[in-house]
C-alpha cells in the first residue's frame, strides 16, 4: 500500500492538501513545519528525504479520516473501538445466486460452523457478522417452519372437523379431493406465469385450504341433509348458482392482489384464483358422480342451530341489537385507527442479528440507512468529473443540516490530477524556501506527472474497503456511490441531485414508503368500488330493503376488521388492506349461502358454520406466524370473517308469515 501511495503521490492529492497548496503553498509549509516539530507526528528522516512535501502523509491522513477510523494494518482492513481493541474485517461476496434459498442456507450453516470452530480454538475471540444473506436466510427458515408446522395443524384441524360433522371417512376424502386439485392447479398456474414459487405464496396459500373446502362442504351438507328426498343432480341444481357466484366474488377479490407491487402477493393472487376455480369446478363437474350412496344423517346440533335461526326470525332485539353492537365496536376501534406506511414497522428480524448489525455500524460509522447518491458517466473520467462537481454541494448540504455524514471515493479525474500537478509545481519553490529558512535541508521534490487511473487504483491495496462504491459496465460506462447517513430532508437532497447531470438520489426506504402509500390509497378506492358494485347488485336483484339487509354483513365485516386493528394498537397498512379485500370476498359467500332461494336456512346455517370454522382454522392459524406482516394479515381476516358469520343471517329470505305481518 505504501509503495503505491508513494509512486502516485502527485496524483493522489487530497482535498485538504489541495486547499493548503493554494496561495503559493503557505498553508502547506506551515503544516509541514508543524508536522516536523510535533512530538507526536513521528516524522522520520527517511520519509522526509523520499517525500519532502509529505504528500503521502497528507493523503493517508485524509483517507483515514474519510474512512471513519478504518485503516489498513498489516494488510488487513481494521478499526479500533472505544476500548482500544482492534477489529479485523473479512469481506465476502456470494459466488452463486443470491436468491437461492438452499445455497444461502448452506452458506449460513457453514459460517456458523466456522464460528464455533473459531471460538473453540480461541475462546476469547469475538466474531460479528453482517449481511443481507443472514437476514434473508432467517426469514426463509421461519417461512418454511410456518409452512410445515402451521400447515400440518391446519390440515389436521379441517379433517377432524369434517370427520366429526359427517362421521364418515368418505366425506373426509371428498373434502380432500378439491383441496388437492386446487393446490396442484394453483402451483402449476403460478409456475407457468412466474417460473417460480415465492415462500410468501406458500405460507399464505394455507388460507386457500379452508376456502376451497367450502365448496365441497356446501354441497356435501346439502346431500347429507336432503339426500333421501333429492338426487345428486337435483342437489347440484340447488347449489350450483350459489357456488359459481361465490367463486366469482372470491376470485375477483383475490385477483385484485395482482395490482400489489410485490411478487409474492401477485403470485398468491394467481395461485388462489386458479386454485379456487379448479376446486369449485371439481365440485360442480365431478361430485354428482362421486356422492352416490353417501350416508344421510340428521344435522349435528340441530336444536341449537334451529333456535339460533328462530331467534333471528322472531326476536327483533337480536336482528337489530347484534348489528348495532358490532357497529358500536367497529366505530370505537376505527376512531383509534392510525395509518402507517412505514415499511420498517413490518420487519421482524431476530434480536441477535440486529444487535450485531448495530455494533458493526457503531464500529465502522456505516449505518444501513440505504440512502446514497449515484453518479454515473459514459466513461470513468466523466464519472469522476461529475463527482467533483457534486462535492461542494454535499459540503453545503452538510453545513445546512440536511445530512450528517457522507462518504466520497478518494479518487479524482485525470483532469483534476493535472490541475493539482500544476498547483504543486507553482507552490513547491515557495514551500522549499520556507523549509530552508527554518534550517531544514531536503532534496528537491519530484514534480513529474504520476497519473492514477481507476483501473490501477482498484487493483491497489489503497482501494480496500472502497471498491464496492465503484461500478463498471462492459460497455465502458461507470458509476460511483456516495453513501450518506443521518438524512434529515430527503426531498431537498433529491432536488440537489437534479441540479447535476448524471447524478441521482436514492432513498430506498422513502421510495418504498411512498409506494406503500400509493397502493394503499389505490386499493382503498378499489375496495370501496367493489363494495358499491356488490351493493348495487343486491339492490337490483332483491330490492331496496332486502338488498340493504344483504349488504349490511359485508359492511360490518370490513368495519369490524378495521376496528380490530384500532383496538389492538396496530396500524392500517397495505397488508391489512389486502386482508380486507379477502374479508369482502370470503364474507360474501356466507350471505350468498343464506340468500339462496332454493336452499333451506338450516342447511345454509350448517354450511356457513362449517365454512367459517374451516376458514378460521386456516386463516386464523396465520395469527401465530413468526412473520409480523403475515400475523397481522391473519388477525384482520379472522375478525372480519367472524363478524360476517355473525351477521350473515340478515340475508335470509323473509318467510311468508313475516311478509303478511
Amino acid at each position: 500500500m505504501g509503495r503505491f501511495a508513494w509512486q502516485h503521490r502527485n496524483g493522489l492529492i487530497d482535498d485538504a492538501t489541495r486547499a493548503r497548496l493554494q496561495n503559493n503553498g503557505n498553508a502547506q509549509a506551515d503544516w509541514l513545519l508543524g508536522q516536523l516539530f510535533s512530538a507526536f507526528a513521528g516524522v522520520g528522516s527517511q520519509e522526509l528525504q523520499n517525500d519532502p512535501l509529505m504528500l503521502v502523509r497528507g493523503s493517508q491522513l485524509a483517507l483515514q479520516q474519510n474512512a471513519d477510523r478504518m485503516m489498513l494494518h498489516n494488510g488487513w482492513l481494521t478499526v479500533q473501538d472505544a476500548q482500544g481493541q482492534r477489529w479485523y474485517f473479512i469481506h465476502g461476496e456470494l459466488a452463486n445466486n443470491a436468491f437461492s434459498i438452499q445455497q444461502s442456507h448452506q452458506l449460513v450453516t457453514e459460517l456458523r460452523q466456522r464460528e464455533q470452530d473459531l471460538k473453540q480454538r480461541w475462546p476469547q475471540a469475538q466474531l460479528l457478522t453482517r449481511g443481507t444473506v443472514l437476514f434473508s436466510d432467517d426469514a426463509s427458515q421461519r417461512a418454511q417452519h410456518d409452512v410445515q408446522t402451521l400447515g400440518s395443524i391446519t390440515l389436521a384441524g379441517v379433517l377432524l372437523l369434517v370427520l366429526l360433522v359427517f362421521r364418515s371417512l368418505r366425506p373426509l376424502l371428498l373434502c380432500v379431493i378439491p383441496v388437492a386439485i386446487g393446490a396442484i392447479a394453483g402451483t402449476v398456474m403460478t409456475l407457468l406465469c412466474f417460473g417460480e414459487l415465492h415462500l410468501m405464496t406458500l405460507v399464505m396459500s394455507l388460507s386457500i385450504v379452508g376456502i376451497s373446502a367450502d365448496y365441497a362442504l356446501y354441497y356435501l351438507t346439502e346431500r347429507m341433509v336432503h339426500g333421501a328426498q333429492a338426487s345428486a343432480w337435483q342437489s347440484l341444481r340447488k347449489v350450483r348458482a350459489t357456488l359459481l357466484l361465490a367463486l366469482g366474488t372470491t376470485a375477483i377479490a383475490w385477483l385484485l392482489m395482482l395490482l400489489a407491487p410485490f411478487p409474492g402477493l401477485r403470485q398468491l393472487a394467481v395461485f388462489a384464483a386458479s386454485g379456487l376455480t379448479a376446486s369449485c369446478l371439481t365440485v360442480v363437474l365431478l361430485y354428482p358422480w362421486l356422492v352416490g350412496g353417501l350416508p344421510v344423517r340428521p344435522i349435528p346440533l340441530m336444536v341449537q342451530l334451529a333456535r339460533w335461526l328462530a331467534a333471528w326470525r322472531r326476536q327483533k332485539a337480536l336482528r337489530i341489537g347484534l348489528p348495532l353492537l358490532v357497529a358500536l365496536y367497529a366505530l370505537g376501534g376505527m376512531v383509534q385507527l392510525n395509518v402507517d406506511d412505514d415499511i420498517a414497522h413490518l420487519q421482524s428480524a431476530p434480536a441477535q442479528l440486529l444487535a450485531q448489525d448495530r455494533q458493526l455500524a457503531a464500529l465502522t460509522g456505516q449505518r444501513a440507512d440505504q440512502t446514497w447518491f449515484v453518479v454515473w458517466g459514459d466513461n470513468a473520467q466523466q464519472t469522476l468529473q461529475r463527482l467533483a462537481h457534486l462535492i461542494p454541494d454535499l459540503q453545503q448540504a452538510q453545513q445546512q443540516g440536511l445530512l450528517q455524514t457522507y462518504c466520497v471515493l478518494p479518487l479524482r479525474s485525470l483532469a483534476r490530477q493535472q490541475q493539482d500537478l500544476a498547483t504543486l509545481q507553482q507552490a513547491a519553490p515557495h514551500i522549499m524556501a520556507r523549509l530552508k529558512q527554518a534550517g531544514i535541508s531536503v532534496p528537491a521534490p519530484d514534480l513529474q506527472p504520476m497519473p492514477v487511473t481507476p483501473q490501477a487504483w482498484l487493483a491497489s491495496p489503497l482501494s480496500e474497503g472502497w471498491r464496492l462504491l465503484w461500478l463498471s459496465l462492459p460497455d465502458g460506462r461507470s458509476g460511483v456511490l456516495v453513501p450518506t447517513s443521518g438524512v434529515k430532508n430527503s426531498a431537498a437532497l433529491s432536488a440537489l441531485a437534479q441540479k447535476h447531470q448524471g447524478v441521482s438520489w436514492v432513498d430506498r426506504k422513502a421510495s418504498y414508503d411512498a409506494l406503500f402509500s400509493f397502493w394503499r390509497a389505490l386499493l382503498s378506492g378499489l375496495l370501496a368500488l367493489a363494495l358499491a358494485l356488490i351493493a348495487l347488485s343486491y339492490l337490483w336483484r332483491l330490492g331496496l330493503k332486502a338488498g340493504l339487509r344483504s349488504v349490511l354483513p359485508s359492511v360490518l365485516s370490513l368495519a369490524t376488521a378495521l376496528a380490530t386493528l384500532g383496538w389492538s394498537g396496530a396500524s392500517l397498512n397495505l397488508f391489512a388492506l389486502l386482508a380486507l379485500i379477502l374479508v369482502l370476498g370470503i364474507g360474501i359467500n356466507y350471505t350468498l349461502f343464506f340468500s339462496n332461494p332454493q336452499g333451506t336456512p338450516l342447511t345454509s346455517l350448517l354450511a356457513v358454520s362449517l365454512a367459517m370454522m374451516t376458514t378460521l382454522l386456516t386463516l386464523g392459524i396465520l395469527v401465530f406466524s413468526s412473520t409480523s406482516a403475515i400475523a397481522s394479515f391473519g388477525t384482520v381476516l379472522c375478525s372480519g370473517i367472524f363478524s360476517a358469520f355473525l351477521s350473515s343471517p340478515l340475508a335470509m329470505p323473509q318467510t311468508k308469515s313475516r311478509k303478511r305481518r
